[in-house]
């Protein structure tokens, strides 16, 4: 009879010591498991940033503006803007001749052509009458160069989207620059890169 105990007491303990163990390895693999989550969310969000910087682009705007004016020979440049959409940062040129205003989208990484239309002016737009919004696009500074000096201004901040305009004869770029809904758009002189202006929306 005291050896059925004493072989109950014996297995009893074993049971309590194998299961102690499980939880301890169950615990291990758990704190493992944060860990390598953590890592991961960590470089996904640094890898995110990458991917949402728009300098972080590989084919420059020289090479846009060229492929625009090799498939719309004899029009001019009126709009031009690099931002993500669908997923993938794209170039979006508009240009007008005297009859027509055109429209080409190039995927900003690759160069490909995404789309390109065209359609006819409005009669108050026609004969040299849009043309006058064409973009002084001698000397241009770079979208790197760009981007520099307006996150030079915004400190932390991510540029997102980037645009050439024009106002009162000046062309100018202006760069979006966005972290933790604190947005900051930058303008400057698109010739010389002087800051033409700094707005800050929280």
């Amino acid at each position: 009879m005291n050896l059925k105990v004493a072989l109950a007491v014996s297995f009893a303990s074993l049971m309590l010591v194998g299961c102690g163990s499980n939880s301890s390895s169950q615990s291990n693999q758990d704190s493992t498991s944060s860990s390598s989550t953590s890592s991961s969310s960590s470089q996904s969000t640094s890898q995110s940033t990458t991917h949402d910087d728009v300098s972080q682009v590989k084919v420059p705007v020289s090479t846009a503006i060229k492929t625009y004016q090799q498939t719309f020979a004899k029009s001019e440049i009126t709009d031009l803007s690099v931002e993500r959409e669908l997923g993938r940062f794209q170039y979006e040129i508009e240009g007008v001749d005297d009859s027509r205003e055109y429209t080409l989208k190039l995927d900003a990484n690759s160069g490909k052509v995404i789309s390109k239309r065209s359609e006819r002016l409005d009669a108050d737009e026609a004969n040299g009458v849009k043309r006058q919004d064409a973009l002084d696009l001698n000397n241009l500074i770079s979208l790197s160069r760009a981007v520099t000096i307006a996150q030079s201004k915004a400190k932390g901040q991510t540029a997102t989207e980037a645009s050439i305009d024009k106002e009162s004869e000046q062309t100018y770029w202006e760069v979006q620059l966005e972290k933790q809904g604190q947005e900051t758009n930058v303008k400057l002189n698109a010739q010389t890169g002087k800051v033409l202006a700094i707005e800050n929306d929280d």
